[in-house]
């Protein structure tokens, strides 16, 4: 894979997120949320629209004409704030255009959803982040390697979802439980933080890790609030520093991470809950927590 192509792939992830945000808050007439994402939006476009018509041969399958129209659409319903026409054309004609460019490149590339180097980097970072949340020589999570035929007989499976992230499918004595979504990762994030920060609250107990997203979306949401996040589960932690982007959420002093692998430290802290503390549940990860177990060989 080219570095342009890379790139384009990557920023289609994040134009992705921001454009079902904005097509939310469209729907629920908080227009001046949506609009604020709109020149984000007009810059991330133009580098899409670039790299496509630049390399015509690459990219034979989506039509010029058809993309050109759709940011004339696009930018003809804004200037006339036609804010249902608007959020129609990003969610119907862009966020469909920018999966499809997303199916297009992974079938064309071998494109390396691993990376060591990233890997190795944000093991020590977890490392550490651990241990400021007070979790117990945190380096024995990281000592073995990660392994990806004991992951899959242990009832793991990773999978790149449509929008270019990934999710990850726990086995259970009672079949799969997917930690997220299959499709819009950041979409399904959105709304699982904004449940969450619905209380009001300046502390924020997140049960349930996973790959981190809806932790990096609610830090969002709440950027002055902090966030303790408690997980028991050391392979998904294993599997989070191995294919989730979480630079930024490591690097976010409001957010410690916790690992519980019996419960108690949750147990204890909910019993103490103080006030304008919040008690948040991904229940995804609750239900792979409890009693749905990865089956073991």
């Amino acid at each position: 894979m080219t570095a342009e192509i890379k790139k384009l792939f990557q920023t289609n992830v994040e134009l992705l997120d921001i454009v079902d945000k904005a097509v939310v808050y469209f729907r629920e007439q908080e227009y001046q949320e949506a609009l604020e994402l709109m020149p984000e939006v007009s810059e991330k476009m133009r580098h899409i629209i670039d790299g496509i018509i630049g390399d015509k041969e690459y990219f034979e399958l989506v039509s010029t004409d058809s993309l050109m129209e759709m940011l004339e659409g696009i930018v003809e319903a804004s200037h006339a704030e036609d804010y249902v026409l608007l959020a129609d054309l990003l969610e119907l004609q862009l966020s469909t255009l920018i999966c499809n460019v997303q199916e297009l490149i992974m079938k064309k590339e071998d494109y390396a959803f691993f990376s060591e180097t990233m890997y190795q980097e944000q093991c020590t970072a977890m490392t550490e982040k651990l241990r400021a949340g007070g979790t117990d020589n945190p380096e024995r999570l990281f000592e073995t390697p990660l392994n990806p035929e004991e992951l899959l007989e242990q009832g793991y499976r990773v999978e790149v979802t449509s929008c270019g992230l990934m999710t990850v499918a726990m086995g259970t004595d009672r079949g799969s439980v997917y930690l997220h979504s299959n499709h819009k990762v950041g979409l399904e994030a959105f709304f699982t933080a904004r449940s969450f920060a619905k209380q009001d609250a300046d502390t924020y107990l997140i049960k349930g890790f996973g790959l981190g997203y809806h932790v990096a979306e609610l830090a969002m949401q709440k950027p002055e609030a902090k966030i303790e996040v408690y997980e028991n589960n050391g392979q998904i932690l294993k599997l989070a520093c191995a294919f989730s982007p979480l630079k930024k959420l490591l690097e976010n002093g409001r957010i410690s991470i916790c690992y519980d692998e019996d419960g108690a430290a949750w147990h204890e802290r909910v019993e103490n809950l103080q006030e304008r503390e919040a008690v948040c549940l991904h229940m995804p990860s609750v239900q792979a927590q409890s009693a749905l177990f990865p089956l073991r060989k």
